[in-house]
């Protein structure tokens, strides 16, 4: 009986090891990054894509009274979200310069909606924006941490990362 309580008390520690892999941070403090495929987004509202991404992270503490951060990976950095994505896509006659507005809702169950939406309100039959996939990096801080870090500028992810030492 001793030796099947071992056995399940280490297959437990090596299940809860393995639900944090891809997740950095510390017990106040987690983030990840996640990537979005142009198949992950649904058109919805007849006018702007959307993605829901599952973040355990985002407990009610969190969602209540802490922070949730989204920022999105642009030109190799990483720019806070809600922003306007601007870029150039090929079109019949060559290329066009386009104007996107990307916003986040942060849901009570754990998760985020990323909602994108092209300024000419274009349905593009692949998914929006020029790429494949783009990057998504998700932050989200307890309550006990955040009420004391005012000093942290939250718009600026490489001042988030060092003020609670994430690595990417």
């Amino acid at each position: 009986m001793k030796k099947l309580s071992i056995i399940c008390m280490t297959i437990l520690a090596v299940l809860s090891m393995a639900s944090c892999r891809g997740r950095d941070g510390n017990a106040n403090v987690a983030s990840s990054t996640v990537t979005v495929r142009q198949s992950d987004w649904r058109w919805v509202n007849d006018c702007q894509w959307m993605v829901e991404i599952d973040y355990p992270a985002i407990n009610n503490n969190v969602y209540n009274h802490g922070a949730v951060l989204v920022y999105m990976k642009i030109d190799g950095a990483w720019s806070q979200v809600p922003l306007t994505y601007f870029y150039e896509a090929e079109v019949e006659d060559g290329y066009s310069n386009f104007a996107s507005s990307i916003e986040v809702a942060t849901l009570n169950d754990g998760g985020v909606r990323l909602f994108w939406t092209e300024s000419d309100f274009y349905h593009a039959p692949d998914g929006p924006g020029d790429k494949d996939s783009y990057d998504f990096k998700i932050v989200a801080i307890e309550a006990s941490v955040y009420s004391h870090r005012s000093d942290v500028d939250y718009t600026n992810y490489e001042a988030v990362k060092t003020a609670f030492q994430l690595a990417d």
